[in-house]
């Protein structure tokens, strides 16, 4: 908000003083003034997101380290930020919300969750709509899971995971329809078209391709790392 002020009056200032002096003609003087304001917004933009950069650095250590509680509570420091730029907050909101999510308290993330649908973030929407799939809300998991594949159209993975929650709720039908769209827009990935495949012979969707990617929802439990007489590791599903 503030950056939006100064940025402002940093544009007013410019044509005005091109304008009362009659150097320029009004029309003429609104040229450079707005050229200036928007110069200016970069400007103070970079430099609040450079902050917010550092913040997120600060968290992304403390979440490695496992310190959950800290890394969010570092983030939050971020909010401060927002009455300069406008965003900071949902930014920082979807972040805080992934990593609630990873650690298995759905409810608590789907507030901060909301968040990503505005940044357009393909995770964080990803995991509001898997979060309202857990929840039970369809209608809201089917509108976020729109967005998601509306914005995502070549992302195999989002096709598939909206697909496999339609097909856990009993709507086998929505999903053969979800798969047959994501088949003609997510060219890149055969994922699809198995799973498409797979549907209409009555057969499960299968996710475990994707691996980790497919793991991090929390929606089938990842194989178990054992190492067996080689000093080898090799995957055993847990029981």
């Amino acid at each position: 908000m503030l950056n939006l002020f100064t940025s402002l009056g940093i544009g007013l200032v410019v044509t005005l003083a091109l304008y009362l002096p009659h150097f320029l003609r009004l029309g003429e003087a609104i040229v450079p003034g707005v050229i200036a304001a928007i110069v200016t917004m970069f400007l103070l933009g970079r430099r609040v997101f450079k902050e917010v950069e550092v913040i997120m650095t600060d968290a992304a250590k403390d979440l490695q380290a496992q310190r959950f509680d800290i890394a969010i509570a570092t983030l939050k420091k971020g909010y401060a930020l927002n009455r300069r730029q406008f965003g900071v907050r949902s930014q920082i909101d979807s972040q805080i919300g992934m990593i609630l999510f990873l650690r298995k308290d759905t409810n608590a993330a789907i507030p901060y969750l909301e968040s990503s649908k505005r940044l357009g973030h393909w995770l964080g929407v990803a995991m509001l709509a898997v979060g309202y799939y857990k929840k039970k809300d369809h209608v809201r998991m089917k509108e976020t899971f729109e967005l998601l594949v509306n914005k995502g159209k070549k992302q195999g993975l989002a096709w598939n995971l909206y697909a496999y929650c339609l097909s856990q709720i009993g709507d086998s039908a929505g999903a053969q329809a979800i798969l047959a769209r994501g088949e003609a827009a997510a060219t890149g990935d055969n994922r699809v078209k198995e799973n498409l495949l797979a549907v209409q012979n009555g057969k499960k969707i299968k996710m475990k391709g994707y691996a980790n990617d497919w793991y991090q929802f929390h929606l089938e439990a990842p194989p178990m790392q054992t190492m067996d007489g080689r000093g080898v590791f090799s995957a055993r599903r847990r029981r």
